[in-house]
């Protein structure tokens, strides 16, 4: 039987060449279905692969996961097939500079 997660996870836009005065990130909560808790992060990593691709300014921009912020178990039952659907986004933007733990 497969139980219902929502996962919490952090992005980081990165564009090159970097004429974006500030770095970008993006938090996001998605919806995962997995046997347990100990196989949703797994699951997002295999996922979740980097991607790139030109923005609005002509320049490449790579979108890469950061890490997981939080997994939590959902106890009310959704119905049909809906993993990986995201339920939130929000991008994060820094003006000073910052470095992430680029684990993955």
């Amino acid at each position: 039987m497969e139980n219902t997660y929502s996962v919490k996870l952090l992005f980081e836009h990165i564009s090159s060449p970097e004429s974006i005065p500030h770095k970008t990130f993006e938090e996001t909560i998605n919806i995962v279905r997995a046997s347990n808790m100990e196989v949703v992060e797994g699951l997002v990593k295999e996922h979740f692969k980097e991607v790139t691709y030109t923005n609005a300014n002509g320049e490449l921009t790579t979108i890469k996961l950061v890490m997981v912020l939080d997994i939590f178990e959902l106890v009310d039952s959704i119905e049909d097939s809906i993993e990986f659907v995201e339920v939130y986004s929000n991008h994060i933007k820094m003006d000073e500079e910052f470095y992430a733990d680029r684990g993955y």
